[in-house]
């Protein structure tokens, strides 16, 4: 099986890899690029018509290049993944849906999005919480962890994260990772805080392996 996954910042080459690994061994990940999608989306204050077309591009790219699925990496592009469903037979799911739909399922309590930006975090928990009736959503971000990340130092990416969730760890019953680039730590980062802590790369690997079965 190919599944095609469209980044739109290489750092999530790596996490979605990793995703597919764990969640999809049998999996072939095949990686398209279009690293100027967040970019030019921040400059113009959001996802714009000709960025989805060119998102859309892409997804078709895959589709004809014989892709089997495809991931997209980004959550900004999330509508793409809803509207490509309507056009191709091979599943497609955004960035977080699966992880958002196992939460949906769960209805936990009080549900704590980690995020190594305020607006990465604000983003993931607005975006839960259109899907999660009845659970409280909170965001915090975390100081340090983009850094981290970016520099694959996975001991101080779990110490940043850990340290963010301190404070409220008391009063969640799970805790969502909010980007790719934080989630090669997700098994660690449950282990030190001893609650279920959710991959965004990881659920969508397993639900894209239950759509092809």
């Amino acid at each position: 099986m190919r599944v095609a996954v469209v980044n739109a910042t290489p750092a999530s080459v790596q996490p979605a890899t990793d995703g597919l690994a764990e969640g999809f061994p049998e999996a072939v990940a095949w990686h398209l690029m279009d690293d100027r999608l967040v970019a030019e989306a921040d400059a113009a204050g959001g996802m714009t018509p000709a960025l989805m077309r060119r998102m859309l591009s892409l997804i078709d790219y895959a589709v004809r290049g014989g892709a089997d699925a495809v991931l997209l990496s980004c959550s900004m592009y999330g509508p793409a993944a809803k509207l490509a469903r309507r056009l191709y037979d091979v599943p497609v799911t955004g960035s977080d849906e699966a992880m958002f739909a196992d939460v949906a399922c769960r209805r936990p309590g009080t549900v704590l999005v980690l995020g190594s930006l305020e607006s990465a975090a604000a983003d993931s928990a607005r975006r839960l919480q259109d899907v999660a009736d009845g659970v409280e959503v909170r965001a915090v971000a975390a100081p340090g962890a983009a850094a981290a990340a970016a520099a694959h130092d996975w001991p101080d990416l779990t110490d940043a994260l850990a340290r963010a969730a301190a404070p409220t760890l008391d009063e969640v019953d799970l805790v969502l990772l909010g980007q790719y680039s934080i989630s090669a730590v997700h098994a660690e980062l449950g282990e030190r805080l001893g609650v279920p802590v959710l991959s965004p790369p990881l659920a969508a690997a397993t639900a894209l392996r239950k759509a092809l079965a």
